[in-house]
């Protein structure tokens, strides 16, 4: 079978795959050499063979995985209660004239606080414990996701709306079947901001207010002076990151939203 005969959609998908693993590979390469130069550059910045022997040494002790599970449990109870409230919030003031200005302000200033605010505030607020991070995530988090329904609710044609309300149609089947395959494509886009706002926020929050945590271990290393050890956890944070939004936030954005290159 000849490459023409194959199906388009199939080549489509096969190019893109392709694509996405060449971008990654190169943003691979381009990362290690800037950290190359930065080792050479630098008096004391320390090499990737350091920084993994340190990651390995923190593996051997138990500490990586078991510090990267209490943050990703605080991680994952923040943002699902951003997520749950900002859509409740964003679908709301897309609905409704009176919502979008009681709330639009509030969300605007949220916006415009970075997470280290957050992070200072929370500490201050609640000491030294879970509720530091988790209250963190959810209010760095909260903002993007509000923006991003809102902005996809008010999208809806109103016209469709009326339409559906005409036929008798419920106001929870017409948020069910009109409105939430509407705002889809732009929720996914909402958890990927949030994500990154909120994954910062969770960094600063156990830098400052906790003491377990990948924020602490890397702040701990930076206490000791040991620059290998806070760039070792340095690196899991991105990777976190990076293999979360590579992994499972593309693929998801490429499903809600295929009806669009259909």
């Amino acid at each position: 079978m000849t490459a023409n005969a194959l199906p388009v959609q199939f080549r489509r998908t096969i190019g893109s795959r392709g694509s996405s693993a060449l971008a990654m590979v190169a943003a691979v390469a381009t990362l290690l050499a800037g950290w190359q130069v930065a080792v050479v550059v630098g008096n004391r910045v320390p090499s990737v063979a350091q920084t993994f022997d340190r990651l390995a040494a923190e593996q051997a002790a138990g500490q990586l995985w078991h510090q990267l599970a209490i943050s990703a449990n605080r991680f994952l109870l923040g943002l699902a209660l951003a997520l749950a409230v900002g859509a409740a919030l964003g679908v709301l003031m897309g609905l409704s004239r009176l919502a979008d200005l009681a709330f639009s302000d509030l969300t605007m200033a949220g916006l415009a606080i970075p997470a280290v605010i957050w992070a200072l505030l929370t500490t201050m607020w609640f000491g030294f414990g879970w509720l530091t991070p988790v209250t963190t995530v959810f209010l760095s988090g909260l903002p993007f996701v509000i923006v991003n329904i809102a902005k996809a609710t008010r999208a809806v044609p109103a016209e469709l709306v009326l339409m559906a309300r005409a036929f008798g149609i419920s106001r929870r089947h017409v948020l069910r079947h009109i409105v939430a395959p509407a705002v889809a494509g732009s929720a996914v886009a909402a958890v990927r901001f949030a994500i990154m706002s909120a994954w910062n926020g969770l960094l600063l929050a156990e830098w400052f207010g906790s003491t377990s945590g990948v924020g602490w271990r890397s702040r701990y290393w930076y206490d000791a002076n040991q620059l290998d050890g806070f760039f070792a956890w340095v690196l899991v944070f991105v990777l976190v990151l990076v293999v979360a939004d590579q992994l499972i936030l593309g693929p998801l954005e490429r499903y809600v939203t295929r009806w669009r290159t259909a």
